[in-house]
């Protein structure tokens, strides 16, 4: 497992795959975990994707099917009553409880947008992390933490 830690610190950017990256960060903490567990997980959710909309065209679709897959089909929301409690950072107990941070949930939702070929990028704001899919024609915002909810322009801009 070093080694492949290790090794995520010589990728370019692009080629790091978060959610794979996060569980191996967070086994770190969890002593003899089998991972395998945590990816065939990660597979089912993105099979589900597939499923629920997988050739979606546009942000919105996709927007819509994440969140369908993500929180009516899985669970994940953000842990409003236990913000700051360390398990809402680490992947392994996220996927586990299957609530977390903005940073984790946006995690998720970026890692498996990406699985389906769709353009998802995380977009850190202060104090929170949200998530634009689409390419510039047809960006949309979603936050993960507030159950993928699609964010209006204006609201961002509050954010700033």
């Amino acid at each position: 497992m070093t080694n492949s830690i290790l090794h995520l610190g010589l990728m370019e950017d692009g080629e790091i795959e978060l959610d794979l990256a996060a569980l191996e960060l967070a086994a770190l903490d969890h002593p003899g975990v089998d991972l395998n567990e945590y990816l065939d997980e990660l597979t089912d959710i993105e099979i589900a994707l597939r499923a629920a909309d997988g050739d979606a065209v546009n942000s919105v679709a996709q927007a819509q099917a994440l969140s369908s897959v993500m929180v009516e089909e899985f669970g994940f929301s953000g842990d409003r009553t236990h913000y700051d409690d360390p398990q809402n950072a680490d992947l392994i107990a996220v996927v586990d409880r299957r609530l977390g941070l903005p940073i984790s949930l946006s995690i998720l939702y970026v890692a498996m947008a990406r699985r389906l070929g769709w353009s998802a990028i995380p977009l850190n704001t202060p104090g929170h992390v949200l998530v634009r899919l689409g390419d510039a024609s047809d960006a949309l915002i979603i936050d993960p933490f507030n159950d993928g909810r699609i964010v209006a322009p204006e609201q961002v801009e509050a954010l700033l």
